[in-house]
């Protein structure tokens, strides 16, 4: 029999007392030992009260034996054991009948002394412990969630301070780029004004060479002066001799001499060209012709000009020649695209702003900002003609469409008709509120077109005198306007760097291109009436489509503003000038430009070189 069957059979014999009032004190504390085993006797009653006792009993030193681990609070760790473990297993599982069998059997056998409680293992609280790990990946997660927080600003440190780092090298690129372009513009600054040290040098030099040249034609003349005073009273003195020695009666006296200049004065006086027909015909209106592909144009030469700026330049109209003017005052001529030079003339007195040929090629007109227009004639290497109606710097000149006409454009506000055959000034056309910076003649007609200061253009007749049309639409100063080859469009461009068609019989604008923010200072167009040639202020070129509305090509090569542009007469090179004395010129392409020498005509190579021989030195008109 085991432990609990001995506990069970065991009987106790209580001895009877008979309690009196004569008993001592020390009875009473048998009293109390009875009471205890009275109580001992109930509790025999709950067997499972016993189990339990008796297991806290057995394990109780084990569990003060082991050391105390650190828990967290409010969690107290017991074990289990597994009758208890059977339970709460069935509970969960809601295995309500089996629990009762299993209790009921439990107890049967517990009673019976059958079950071996001893020698049970203990079952480890799995809530506990779950509810342990839960802590424990609680509190992991909030660490992971600490270490995210902390990642996450850690990047968004770092990308701030990546962006700085970027911003400081970009600021640090635009620095250097910024101090190589200064140092380039101060190089160029040096060499221009090494330039202008040197022409002040000669111009000094010139200067005092002038001066004394002056002071001894002053004397020459003085000297002359004198001696034409003696001559004249001699001749007076011997005129009255003779008119004392001759008769009343003679028919000869001194009157003859007035009468022959008054004759030669009469015979010189020269009459006013009648002006051309309104109807006469445009041969290019009823054309249509190709516009050329300047997509693959490059830049082919490039050579000093003029030993300042070069203000203008026009081709001539039927050869690849052209002419330039400068602030050197000066013009010359040169060969294309050679680039050798053939004539060059001097004779104003101040910077010269435009140039125009001849529409047949034999004479220049030049404008100037000493006031005055000249016109050259190549043939007698001399000038023809010098008008000084104008008030203020002229900015342009053109020949109308047969030559006998020059209409001029100044800063006085006024544009002017000169008549070549008699040098004088047909009309003053009046109705700009700023400076005139550019004219053009319509192609085979009396009408001419005005750019001005004040942001419009306008149209002018010769004959009348009178604005036909005014164009409003630009924001700024207009400084270029020309027709196209069949007069039916006028290409514009401002200061904005905006470039506008405009349609002349339906007045109004047709396209508009931006170039801008710079100034555009030029533009061209070429024989078809589709391709705009754009300079501007930016160094470049740039060339529009008109029909598809883009932007074809852009030319770069310039160092400095470009100040004029212009096709060749048959529209297959660009030729170009810029503020710091340079002439360019751009193929459309290799092959042309390889064998044009070959294309030319021995007419023309002819003519050139009888110019080179007569014309090769410069020509200088007082």
């Amino acid at each position: 029999m085991n432990k609990a069957e001995d506990s069970q059979n065991q009987f106790f014999v209580i001895e009877q007392i008979e309690m009196s009032s004569e008993s001592e004190p020390e009875d009473l504390e048998d009293l109390d030992e009875l009471n205890d085993i009275k109580h001992e006797e109930e509790n025999l009653n709950d067997l499972d009260k016993i189990i339990t006792d008796v297991k806290k009993e057995e394990y109780m030193p084990k569990i003060r034996a082991e050391p105390p681990e650190p828990k967290p609070p409010g969690v107290i760790k017991r074990p289990e054991v597994v009758d208890d473990f059977i339970r709460n297993f069935l509970i969960k599982n809601q295995m309500n009948r089996s629990l009762e069998v299993f209790q009921q059997e439990w107890y049967e056998l517990s009673q019976k002394g059958k079950l071996a409680t001893d020698g049970m293992g203990q079952v480890t609280d799995v809530y506990v412990q779950n509810e342990k790990l839960k802590e424990e990946l609680k509190y992991v997660r909030g660490e992971l969630d600490k270490a995210k927080i902390v990642a996450e600003n850690a990047k968004s440190t770092y990308d701030k301070l990546r962006k700085e780092r970027d911003f400081h090298k970009m600021h640090h690129h635009r620095v250097q780029q910024e101090k190589r372009k200064l140092n380039h513009d101060i190089d160029k600054l040096k060499g221009l004004h090494q330039q202008y040290e040197d022409k002040y040098e000669e111009l000094s030099q010139k200067y005092s060479h002038a001066m004394k040249e002056k002071m001894l034609l002053k004397l020459e003349r003085d000297r002359l002066v004198a001696k034409n005073d003696a001559l004249q009273r001699s001749l007076q003195n011997v005129e009255e001799k003779i008119n004392k020695e001759k008769e009343p009666g003679s028919p000869t006296d001194k009157l003859p001499l007035v009468d022959t200049k008054a004759n030669t004065k009469k015979a010189s006086t020269k009459t006013n060209t009648q002006f051309p027909p309104d109807d006469r015909p445009n041969p290019y209106a009823g054309t249509q012709i190709e516009p050329q592909n300047y997509r693959n144009a490059i830049l082919n030469k490039t050579f000093k000009g003029h030993m300042m700026a070069i203000s203008s330049m026009d081709m001539h109209p039927k050869k690849s020649i052209v002419a330039t003017a400068s602030d050197d005052f000066t013009w010359k001529i040169w060969t294309l695209p050679q680039g050798e030079l053939i004539m060059s003339g001097e004779g104003h007195k101040d910077w010269v702003s435009g140039i125009h040929f001849h529409p047949k090629g034999s004479h220049l007109v030049t404008s100037s900002g000493d006031c005055t227009i000249k016109v050259w004639d190549f043939i007698n290497a001399s000038c023809t003609h010098t008008f000084k109606d104008h008030i203020q710097p002229v900015w342009g000149v053109k020949f109308n469409d047969t030559g006998e006409f020059i209409v001029s454009a100044s800063m006085d506000h006024t544009c002017k008709v000169f008549d070549l055959a008699s040098g004088k000034t047909r009309h003053t056309f009046r109705g700009h509120v700023d400076s005139v910076n550019h004219v053009s003649f319509q192609p085979f007609s009396n009408i001419f077109t005005s750019a001005s200061a004040d942001k419009t253009i306008s149209l002018w007749d010769i004959r009348s005198g009178l604005c036909v049309q005014t164009f409003y639409g630009h924001l700024n100063s207009v400084n270029h306007a020309t027709f196209s080859l069949k007069g039916d469009s006028i290409a514009s461009c401002d200061a904005d760097g905006i470039i506008k068609m405009w349609d002349v019989r339906m007045v109004k604008g047709r396209s508009q291109f931006d170039a801008g923010p710079y100034s555009a200072n030029a533009v061209a167009l070429d024989k078809s009436g589709t391709i705009l040639l754009v300079g501007s202020d930016d160094q470049q070129i740039r060339l529009y489509n008109e029909t598809t509305q883009k932007q074809e090509h852009t030319l770069k090569g310039h160092e400095d503003a470009v100040q004029d542009v212009a096709f060749d007469y048959n529209s297959k090179m660009i030729i170009s000038c810029e503020f710091i004395n340079d002439l360019k010129f751009y193929k459309q392409d290799a092959y042309y430009l390889a064998n044009f020498t070959e294309d030319l005509p021995s007419i023309y190579i002819l003519f050139l070189y009888i110019l080179q021989k007569l014309f090769l030195q410069s020509f200088h008109v007082k």
